[in-house]
C-alpha cells in the first residue's frame, strides 16, 4: 500500500502556540535608578541609557533637570522657566523643552539643552501644555496640547512656524519619531485612542490604539512605536507596541500610572518610563521603568505554512492578509528625484541618478542608501543622468541606460561602496523598464529618442548584454519587477496603459491588465505571480495613489500610497514594498518614503484523510 504522504503531504511542525507576525518578544518592564524628585507632567527626551527630564509638577511647578545614564538619575541645571505640561525633543547633548503652563497661564517658551545648560530659543506660536514633541533641537515638532488644539508647529533650530494641523484637535496625547515621520497616539477631548501619522507634511489617521486614555508615555519611531500608562481612567499600566499598520498589547508597567512626560522617550524595545502620577505610591511618583524586548523575526514564513498547534489540538495555516495592507511614512530621501535607479529591499534600498527639474543642474550622479528608516548619502555614479533604471541588491546593484543627454548606452555596477563602469547596453535609449540581480538583469523596452520606442529587450550576465526576445509592446515608463526566469513589466507611456507582460526566462506572454492604465508607474515584488503596482500618471495628467496587488491571475485594488505621485523610486517585495521620491505634479518633486506592509495570520485547516 502506498504511503499518503508519498502521495500528498510534508512535514508538519508542533508548535504550542501560533506563530507571531509582528511586535515584540519576550517583553518585560523592569525597575531603573528613581528619580531625585518626585513628579509629573515632565518633558521627557532622549534613550533608555541616556534621558532627560525636565520641569514639571510636585505641589507647584518646578524648575528641576535629572539626567539617566541607563543606571541613575544626577542633577543638571535648572529651566530658566519652572513650569508643568510640557514636552519635549532631542537628546542629552542637544534638547528642547517647550510650552507648558504656570497657572493660569499657558506658556510659549522653549528652552535649548547643549548637554551642560538652558538657553532660551524661539517662542512657539500657540500657547499650550501637555502637548506633544518629538524631533531633534533643529527639527523639533509641536503637536496638540490645551486648550484643546490640533495646531502643528516646526521647529528649524531657532524658530517655530505653522504645520498642517492634526485631524483631531487634543491633549495628553504621546508621541513617537521625528520631525518628517511622527506619531500621535491617544489623549482627551474626549477620550480616545486615535492615532495619526505625519510624514512633514500632513496628518493620516491609522489603527486606533486599543485602550483609548490620555496623558500617557510614548517612545520609538513612526513604525516601531511604545505606548503605555495613561489614564483610561483609571489608571493603568497597559502597554501597546506599534508595527507600522496596528497596536498589540505587551507586558505592562509594574506601576500604573498617568502624567507621564510629554515627548518621545526610547525605542519600541528599549522603552523608559519615569515619574508620573500613581494613586499607589499614592500622589507623584519617582520611579522609573525599562522596557526590554526583541524584536520579532516573523515566525511566519510564507503564505501556505503549515503547523499543529499542540494546545489547541488545531492544524493550522497561514496566510497573508492582502486587502489589509498599509502604507506607512519613512525617512524622506535627502535628494529629491525622479526616473531614477532603484534596486534593493525595504530595509535595505539603494537610490542613484535621476532627473530633479525644475532643479539645476537637472540629471544628477548623487547616490544614497536607505536603512529602513532613513537615508544616507554614498558614493555617486560615474555619469550624471536622468532616466536611467536598476535593479539588484543594496550591494550588488545595476544601473543602466539613462538620459545625460542624448539617450545613453551605460552600464554600471554597485558593490557596496563604490560605482565601476561595464560595457554597455546594444541599444542607447531613456526611461526603460528593469529587473533581476546584478548578474541576470534585464534592460526593457525605452525611447531610443530616434526613432522613438523600441521593443528590445537585453540580458546582462555580469559581464556583457545581449539581446532576447522583445516585449509584445514597445513602451516607455513602465515598471519592472521579479528575477530571471520570472518578471513582470507593468503599465508604461504605450497606446494601452494598462498592459502587462510576463517574462518566463525565454519569451513574454501578454497577462491580465492592470484596472488603471498609467505610467511612470512604481512596482515592488520577488516573482511575476506576486506584485504590487502603485502611482503613476493617468492620462491626461493626473498623477494617482492608486495601488493594485496581482496574485499571478488578477488585479485587485489595495490601500492607496499617502501622496499621489509618479515616475518614483521602488524597490522590495509585494508583503514589504517602497515607495520613493518622484514627481507629485509637473513642478514638484516628493522627497517622500512610504513603506508598504501586509499583516499576516493564520487560520484553521479542516482536513479530510479519507
Amino acid at each position: 500500500m502506498t504511503a499518503y504522504k508519498t502521495i500528498k503531504g510534508f512535514t508538519v511542525q508542533s508548535l504550542a502556540t501560533d506563530p507571531l507576525a509582528s511586535g515584540v518578544a519576550g517583553a518585560t518592564w523592569s525597575s531603573g535608578g528613581n528619580m531625585n524628585t518626585a513628579r509629573r507632567f515632565t518633558a521627557g527626551f532622549g534613550i533608555q541609557t541616556a534621558a532627560i527630564s525636565a520641569g514639571g509638577l510636585t505641589t507647584t511647578q518646578v524648575a528641576n533637570s535629572e539626567t539617566y545614564n541607563g543606571t541613575s538619575w544626577s542633577e543638571g541645571n535648572d529651566l530658566a522657566t519652572a513650569r508643568q505640561g510640557l514636552a519635549g525633543a532631542g537628546t542629552t547633548t542637544a534638547g528642547l523643552a517647550f510650552g507648558g503652563k504656570i497657572p493660569p497661564g499657558r506658556q510659549v517658551a522653549t528652552e535649548e539643552y547643549g548637554g551642560t545648560s538652558w538657553t532660551s530659543g524661539g517662542n512657539l506660536g500657540t500657547a499650550r501644555d501637555v502637548l506633544g514633541g518629538c524631533g531633534t533641537q533643529t527639527a523639533g515638532l509641536a503637536f496638540g496640547g490645551d486648550p484643546t488644539t490640533a495646531d502643528t508647529e516646526e521647529y528649524n533650530g531657532s524658530s517655530w512656524s505653522e504645520q498642517n494641523n492634526l485631524n483631531t484637535g487634543r491633549y495628553g496625547l504621546a508621541s513617537a519619531g521625528i520631525q518628517t515621520a511622527a506619531l500621535a497616539f491617544g489623549g482627551e477631548s474626549p477620550l480616545t485612542g486615535k492615532t495619526e501619522e505625519y510624514d512633514g507634511t500632513s496628518w493620516t489617521e491609522v489603527s486606533d490604539l486599543n485602550t483609548a486614555r490620555q496623558a500617557l508615555g510614548g517612545g520609538g519611531t513612526s513604525t516601531l512605536a511604545l505606548a503605555f500608562g495613561g489614564l483610561s481612567p483609571p489608571n493603568t499600566g497597559i502597554t501597546e507596541a506599534w508595527n507600522g499598520s496596528s497596536w498589540t498589547e505587551v507586558a505592562d508597567l509594574a506601576v500604573a500610572r498617568h502624567a507621564l512626560p510629554g515627548g518621545s522617550v526610547g525605542l519600541q524595545t528599549a522603552g523608559l518610563a519615569f515619574g508620573g502620577f500613581s494613586p499607589a505610591v499614592p500622589g507623584n511618583s519617582n520611579a522609573t521603568e525599562e522596557f526590554t524586548a526583541a524584536t520579532i523575526t516573523d515566525t511566519i514564513q510564507n503564505e501556505g505554512q503549515v503547523y499543529y498547534n499542540t494546545t489547541s489540538n488545531t492544524l493550522k495555516l497561514t496566510k497573508l492578509v492582502f486587502g489589509a495592507g498599509a502604507w506607512s511614512s519613512g525617512g524622506n530621501i535627502n535628494q529629491g528625484r525622479k526616473s531614477f535607479a532603484n534596486a534593493g529591499t525595504q530595509t535595505a534600498a539603494l537610490a542613484a541618478g535621476g532627473d530633479t527639474h525644475p532643479a539645476s543642474p537637472r540629471y544628477i550622479n548623487n547616490s544614497e542608501e536607505y536603512n529602513g528608516s532613513s537615508w544616507s548619502e554614498g558614493n555617486n555614479l560615474g555619469t550624471a543622468r536622468g532616466f536611467l533604471a536598476g535593479c539588484g541588491t543594496q550591494t550588488a546593484a545595476l544601473a543602466f541606460a539613462g538620459d545625460t543627454p542624448p539617450v545613453s548606452a551605460l552600464a554600471e555596477e554597485y558593490n557596496g561602496t563604490s560605482w565601476s563602469e561595464q560595457n554597455d547596453l546594444n541599444t542607447a535609449r531613456n526611461s526603460v523598464g528593469g529587473l533581476g540581480t546584478q548578474t541576470a538583469a534585464l534592460c526593457i523596452s525605452g525611447d531610443t529618442n530616434v526613432p522613438g520606442l523600441t521593443a528590445n529587450v537585453e540580458k546582462y550576465d555580469g559581464t556583457s548584454w545581449t539581446e532576447v526576445n522583445n516585449v509584445n509592446s514597445a513602451r516607455a515608463y513602465s515598471a519592472g519587477a521579479g528575477v530571471d526566469p520570472s518578471g513582470i513589466i507593468v503599465g508604461g507611456a504605450t497606446t494601452n496603459r494598462t498592459e502587462v507582460e510576463l517574462w518566463d526566462g525565454t519569451s513574454w506572454t501578454e497577462t491580465t491588465e492592470i484596472n488603471t492604465g498609467r505610467y511612470g508607474i512604481g512596482a515592488s515584488g520577488s516573482d511575476n505571480t506576486s506584485v504590487i503596482a502603485f502611482g503613476g500618471v493617468s492620462p491626461p495628467g493626473a498623477f494617482v495613489a492608486l495601488n493594485e496587488s496581482w496574485n499571478g491571475s488578477a488585479w485587485t485594488e489595495v490601500a492607496d500610497l499617502g501622496t499621489a505621485r509618479g515616475i518614483m523610486g521602488s524597490a522590495g517585495i509585494s508583503t514589504s514594498g517602497l515607495a520613493v521620491s518622484g514627481y507629485t505634479n509637473p513642478s514638484t518633486i516628493s522627497t517622500a518614503t512610504e513603506e508598504w506592509n501586509v499583516p499576516s495570520s493564520v487560520s484553521n485547516v479542516t482536513v479530510d484523510v479519507d
